[in-house]
C-alpha cells in the first residue's frame, strides 16, 4: 500500500545525494520524483497532485524560501536537507516553515522509517 500511495519529491542539485537516495528509495519501491524550482514557481501547476506526498529540499544552496512556496499551494510536509549539521541553518529552516531537517546521510539511512511513520500517521 505504501508503494502505490506515497510519493517523495526531491529538489536537489547534489548528484551524489540524488544517486544514493534514488538507490535507497528503489530498494523499498518508493515513488521518487526529482523536480525543479521552476516547477514550483509556476502559478497554475500543482506538481504534488493529490497523493500522499512529501517534499525534500536541499537547503545547502539557499532554498530556504521554498517551504513557504510549496505550502502555499499544498498541505504537505516539507523537509530540509543539508550535507553537514549546521545549527544556524537548522534554525533558519525552522523559521521558514520546514517541518523537519536532516543531514543527507541520515535521510538516506532513515527513509524507510520516515515513510512508514508518515503513512501510519495519515491513516
Amino acid at each position: 500500500m505504501i508503494k502505490e500511495e506515497f510519493i517523495i519529491n526531491v529538489i536537489s542539485d547534489d548528484p551524489f545525494f540524488c544517486t544514493k537516495f534514488a538507490t535507497e528509495c528503489n530498494k523499498y519501491g518508493f515513488s521518487l520524483n526529482f523536480i525543479e524550482i521552476e516547477d514550483i514557481l509556476k502559478k497554475n501547476k500543482n506538481i504534488f497532485k493529490d497523493n500522499l506526498t512529501i517534499a525534500i529540499v536541499d537547503i545547502d544552496v539557499e532554498n530556504l524560501d521554498l517551504a513557504n512556496l510549496i505550502k502555499k499551494k499544498n498541505r504537505i510536509p516539507v523537509f530540509g536537507i543539508y550535507k553537514k549539521f549546521n545549527k544556524t541553518l537548522h534554525a533558519k529552516a525552522k523559521e521558514q516553515n520546514f517541518d523537519l531537517t536532516f543531514t543527507k546521510s541520515l535521510l538516506i539511512n532513515s527513509i524507510k522509517s520516515i515513510v512508514v511513520h508518515i503513512v501510519t500517521q495519515a491513516d
